[in-house]
């Protein structure tokens, strides 16, 4: 696991850690890593700072260009680190950190990737679930983007984040969503996708809202108060 971590990052990768298969019995059909890849035995699940000035401009066209830029890098470190593994004779299979993904319900406008990579942030120690349904890590709180490994043998598993989630009287996100979107536990993906993204007649797309990720007093580390 040492020899993996080391090499995520040497990519790049700010965070890693380990999940044993047997952790993931409450996946859903279909988003088991065995489902995925049934000679799974181990998730590598790493994690990439998401710069914290992109929350400071004036337009999200800055977020929305540096997101991009980060599922690119971080798919990037998934396929090095995978190929290289492979070469060396260990199979394994990367995740994708955005798309491609298989689920689509066009009546609710809602995507699912093949897997879970925020609950299996949470099975490798990476940090705790918000009410904003984002993966918060103690040291970059939600400012990460998450990407992640199935590997063919069995690694040494990281101890599940000890630390507490969102304070349990702040409501900000919620009450924050202009759509309404959570409720602290789920987000509602068309009530979302309605506003959070917005189209040009030339083409192009912005992310136009990102007010959980930053309205929440965790957004830059666990150690603010509420």
């Amino acid at each position: 696991s040492g020899t993996i971590k080391k090499r995520m990052n040497q990519y790049g990768a700010d965070l890693c850690g380990i999940a044993p298969v047997a952790r993931f019995v409450n996946a859903p059909k279909g988003s088991h890593p065995c489902d995925i890849y049934p000679d799974c035995k181990s998730v590598a699940v790493f994690a990439s700072r998401f710069p914290l000035s992109t929350l400071q401009a004036n337009t999200n066209a800055p977020y929305t260009l540096v997101r991009n830029k980060m599922v690119e890098k971080v798919d990037w470190i998934s396929f090095n680190v995978s190929n290289e593994l492979e070469t060396e004779g260990l199979a394994s299979v990367p995740i994708p950190s955005a798309d491609p993904y298989d689920y689509w319900d066009a009546d609710r406008t809602h995507g699912r990737g093949i897997m879970s990579l925020k609950h299996a942030g949470v099975l490798a120690g990476l940090g705790v679930l918000g009410k904003n349904t984002l993966l918060m890590n103690e040291r970059f709180g939600n400012m990460i983007w998450l990407g992640a490994i199935l590997v063919s043998v069995d690694l040494k598993p990281d101890p599940i984040a000890s630390y507490e989630d969102c304070c349990s009287e702040c409501t900000l996100c919620i009450d924050s969503c202009p759509q309404h979107a959570l409720e602290g536990t789920t987000l509602d993906q068309k009530l979302c996708r309605e506003r959070s993204i917005s189209y040009n007649h030339g083409g192009g797309w912005v992310l136009s809202c990102n007010i959980c990720r930053k309205i929440c007093p965790y957004h830059n580390g666990l150690s603010a108060k509420c």
